[in-house]
């Protein structure tokens, strides 16, 4: 929404919502970003990749490593049978997943296993496309 409507709509004026917005954007609360549709990029793949870790209680430090990875959109400590799953996005398709699983996240050594659930289709899916990720 332009800032121009913004203003209209919260009855206050554009250097007020841009002051708004900067504030926000500085306290890390609120940040603006470009998203695509992946179903318009045929080669790209998003896959969630759930690994079982050995942590040796630095659970944190591990998941800091995983997210700041290239490709990784984000990555979260969840429950059930995996200790961390991240979304992975590969622009160049299959190979760039390939290596991501094969070679990226073995290289870190604390990985115990993983498993990979590639989305075939989704619905409300627009993507920002994570650091170190290929360009389309």
């Amino acid at each position: 929404m332009p800032i121009g409507e913004m203003a209209k709509k919260l009855d206050v004026t554009a250097p007020t919502v841009r002051k708004r917005i900067k504030v926000l954007e500085e306290k890390g609360i609120f940040k603006i970003s470009g998203l695509i549709d992946p179903r318009r990029h045929r080669e790209m793949i998003t896959a969630l990749v759930a690994m079982s870790v050995r942590s040796e209680g630095k659970l944190n430090q591990l998941l800091d490593k995983i997210a700041q990875l290239p490709n990784v959109a984000w990555a979260g400590v969840v429950t059930g049978r995996y200790d961390i799953i991240a979304e992975v996005i590969c622009v160049e398709g299959k190979d760039e997943l390939y290596r991501f699983t094969t070679e990226t996240i073995l290289k870190m050594g604390n990985i115990v296993k993983s498993e990979t659930f590639i989305l075939m289709r989704s619905r409300n899916n627009w993507l920002r496309l994570p650091k170190g990720a290929a360009e389309i």
